[in-house]
């Protein structure tokens, strides 16, 4: 039992660290950069992802020009519900090899003016329903193809909010727009939320170190 409840106090400060290293790196980004970072919430029947897209300065005219389809420079609900489905539809996910069919839930996006400075995020809730995992290894895949030849990526499993998951192992691409991450569901999980939630507190503030060292030079 009190194993169990330093595993879950771990968790919960691990993820409010994970939440501000995130948006340290955010503020980061370079001014020429679509910097866009997902952070993925794993469950036994679901998939979450919260993703956040910032435009720098130099590139925030061509985003908004996607996003604003009739040149009016306003950005209307339609316009906006339009471009998040857009961002969704080049999103994938694939959970032990089989394809899941990820849906909006819901999109923030800032006033145009912070757009323009680079100064906010298009924000996007997403997710995908399965089949409620039996327990032992699982795999899921994750892949952004959004606006590839401007964008950067940041890519990161969340701490599990449950103890019936914990988290693996992560191997991302090079560039991050690609995410792989092996976890455990069930009986395999309890034994392993505490160093599951090391490891991913330990692999994120590698690579925000690193972003920011990159950023400086």
């Amino acid at each position: 039992m009190r194993a169990n409840s330093r595993a879950r106090a771990c968790g919960l400060l691990l993820g409010g660290w994970l939440a501000l290293a995130a948006s340290t790196a955010l503020s980061a980004h370079r001014l020429d950069e679509y910097l866009q970072a997902a952070r993925i919430d794993l469950r036994p029947a679901s998939v979450s992802i919260d993703l956040d897209l910032t435009p720098g300065a130099v590139v925030a005219e061509s985003v908004i020009a996607a996003i604003d389809r009739d040149g009016n420079g306003r950005l209307s609900i339609d316009e906006e519900n339009a471009y998040a489905r857009e961002i969704v539809r080049q999103l994938e996910l694939r959970l032990d090899g089989a394809p899941l069919e990820p849906q909006l839930r819901s999109s923030a996006f800032p006033a145009i003016d912070a757009l323009r400075l680079g100064e906010a995020a298009i924000r996007l809730r997403v997710s995908a329903s399965h089949h409620t995992l039996a327990s032992g290894e699982h795999q899921l895949f994750f892949a952004n193809g959004h606006l590839t030849r401007q964008s950067v990526y940041l890519a990161n499993a969340l701490v599990p909010a449950t103890a019936l998951v914990a988290v693996t192992t992560q191997h991302r691409s090079a560039d991050q727009r690609e995410l792989t991450i092996d976890y455990a569901v069930g009986t395999a999980a309890r034994t392993g939320v505490t160093s599951s939630g090391l490891l991913v507190g330990l692999v994120a503030a590698v690579l925000i170190v690193r972003y920011t060292r990159r950023q400086g030079n």
